[in-house]
């Protein structure tokens, strides 16, 4: 299977709800380990919010881009303007 179909495939049959569930747990320990840092100003917790942090943020962040990208796939386009009718009307 190509890598392609297996995108597709995920796309096709992930549960929003549950990303979007690990992607709100993940955000809050990525707050949590940037959060660590401001009370605790020693080198490690420095370090853990820059890199740990931001991975688990960025991680997040993707997640809830998946989850967006999940509704639009499923999504129906309308036009926003009625289509115009050809009747003529009367005066």
């Amino acid at each position: 299977m190509s890598p392609r179909a297996r995108v597709e495939k995920f796309l096709d049959t992930a549960s929003r709800s549950r990303l979007m569930v690990w992607a709100c747990v993940l955000g809050l320990i990525a707050l949590a380990l940037m959060c660590w840092s401001l009370f605790d100003q020693g080198w490690i917790p420095i370090m853990m919010a820059m890199s740990v942090g931001q991975g688990i943020g960025t991680l997040s962040f993707a997640l809830f881009l998946v989850i967006v990208i999940i509704d639009l796939r499923q999504a129906e386009f309308r036009p926003s303007l009625p289509p115009k009718s050809n009747t003529p009307e009367h005066d």
